[in-house]
């Protein structure tokens, strides 16, 4: 059985996935939500609207689309993970082909 040190503590395997997993949540909130906030904000919002509109239309969806990610952040770092592995086979198989 694997255990972790973190702090002043030592975590067995499943409590150290949760530990990382939890550090995740936070980062993909402030991605998913500044990312579409920003977009609504530039393509959506008319400066002609009244700012109470533009505040409704650019932060809500932007909560909703962090929170989501935050949700499927699973499947997120399975594609980050795959997304490395794939650029790190591309690289190798780009120096192979260079060689031969």
């Amino acid at each position: 059985m694997a255990r972790y040190r973190v702090g002043n503590r030592f975590l067995s395997q499943e409590e150290y996935d949760a530990e990382q997993d939890g550090k995740w949540m936070p980062g993909l909130f402030l991605v998913g939500a500044l990312g579409s906030g920003f977009l609504l904000h530039t393509y959506v919002v008319n400066p002609a609207w009244h700012a109470a509109i533009c505040f409704i239309v650019t932060v809500f969806p932007a909560v909703v689309i962090g929170c989501l990610l935050a949700r499927f952040r699973r499947i997120i770092i399975m594609l980050i993970d795959l997304g490395i592995a794939l650029l790190v086979i591309a690289v190798v198989i780009g120096i192979l082909v260079k060689i031969v």
